[in-house]
């Protein structure tokens, strides 16, 4: 496996301001609409809010301005109950034959869903579903994705739901991390029904 030659230190963000000197935010086409730098804000009350307007298939992205290697990347979030749009936290490296190591959840038919999955080179090495028996849209939980080079574990509130072993296959460069709310085309979600947000209190990542 490649070693970065360059990643940034440790980081804890408690989301109390939108910091920029870790976030850009994006503004550009995605899916079925957009995201937007004007619907990403922080509340004042340690809550990072991407707002999807009422109306609208549109969203919030933001994104690290430093690239990360093997650790532990992790968010604290409430997704929004709509229909159709994808929260997640991943890591991306940002070109067309990108490594991506993704935690992506949406709600699909009526039923949560949370996808695991990696890229390396731009081809999708693996994906695993994750099935839950509660609500994501009701509670903040803990999402992390471990990033070592023997294997790539997925945790949510703490537990292993799933883990990857093939390093191989996994990606082999230093990536950004990313968190964004977006309408993909093959989920076909209706607008939003009234304004709802995707909610991050606190992103961290803590180096290997």
């Amino acid at each position: 496996m490649m070693l970065p030659a360059q990643t940034e230190a440790s980081f804890v963000d408690n989301c109390t301001t939108f910091d920029s000197n870790l976030w850009s935010k994006a503004d550009w086409a995605q899916g079925l609409g957009s995201v937007q730098s004007a619907n990403v804000n922080p509340s004042g009350g340690g809550v990072l809010n991407f707002e999807i307007p009422a109306g609208t298939h549109n969203g919030g992205e933001i994104r690290s301005k430093a690239q990360y290697s093997f650790g532990q990347v992790s968010a604290n979030f409430k997704v929004p109950n709509l229909p159709g749009i994808i929260s997640s936290i991943f890591m991306y490296q940002g070109t067309s034959t990108s490594d991506e190591i993704d935690i992506e959840v949406y709600l699909n038919k009526g039923k949560w869903e949370i996808a695991f999955t990696i890229y390396r080179l731009g081809v999708k090495e693996w994906v695993h579903p994750y099935y839950p028996t509660w609500d994501p849209s009701t509670g903040y939980n803990d999402y992390m994705i471990d990033y070592q080079e023997s294997a790539i574990s997925f945790y949510i509130n703490g537990a292993l739901e799933a883990q990857f072993h093939t390093p191989s296959q996994q990606p082999i460069h230093p990536m950004n991390i990313q968190l964004n709310a977006w309408y993909p085309e093959w989920l076909n979600g209706p607008v939003a029904a009234s304004t709802e947000f995707f909610q991050v209190n606190q992103i961290s990542y803590t180096q290997s």
